[in-house]
């Protein structure tokens, strides 16, 4: 008996060969994926107020039960957002980066690749996070952490490459990345208007 009804077939004809079956564990992250993906979307499309876990639930096509079983809260889930998207412009950023030669020309990359990544429905997303926790005392407590796991993650790169650049002051070095932060937050919101 096969484990799914699209089985693939083998080269020699007719006989099907079962596909793995997926562990829990895979099972879990590809419904957590699908939950943050949807997250983003409806973010992105509805602003945060209008977002609900039902709601994500229904995007995702995932049961209502399976979206309290992973994200018990709405605050769950958008700390998860966040999380998520943080790390993956982190990537984006890297992968940009990686591509310039080591030294000033990557230190001078900076800024492009950063303002490269701010304009995408990523970074709006989480625009949107970190202004509705103006409003929203439980995210607000929560969302702090995240942003300082970010913000030290990306600054340990900043100070890497400005030091493959020759820059070796780091409170000049922070000060500019604090400064380049705020000044591509603020661009990218102003890409809205």
């Amino acid at each position: 008996m096969l484990d799914t009804p699209d089985a693939s077939r083998t080269q020699e004809g007719d006989k099907a060969q079962p596909r793995r079956r997926r562990s829990q564990a895979e099972r879990t992250e590809e419904t957590r994926r699908r939950a943050i993906a949807a997250a983003v979307r409806c973010l992105s499309r509805d602003v945060y107020a209008a977002t609900t876990t039902i709601r994500v639930a229904e995007e995702a096509k995932i049961s209502r039960g399976g979206m309290l079983h992973h994200f018990p809260t709405k605050t769950d889930l958008i700390v998860a957002v966040a999380e998520d998207v943080s790390r993956r412009l982190h990537e984006q950023r890297k992968a940009r980066l990686m591509d310039v030669p080591s030294g000033i020309e990557r230190f001078r990359a900076l800024t492009g690749a950063t303002w490269e990544t701010s304009q995408g429905a990523e970074e709006m997303t989480l625009l949107e996070i970190m202004m509705a926790s103006r409003g929203d005392a439980e995210l607000a407590g929560r969302l702090p952490d995240v942003a300082q796991r970010l913000d030290d993650y990306q600054y340990d790169g900043t100070l890497r490459i400005a030091r493959s650049a020759g820059i070796t002051t780091e409170p000049l070095v922070k000060a500019m990345h604090t400064l380049h932060q705020a000044a591509m937050r603020g661009l990218a919101i102003e890409l809205l208007f």
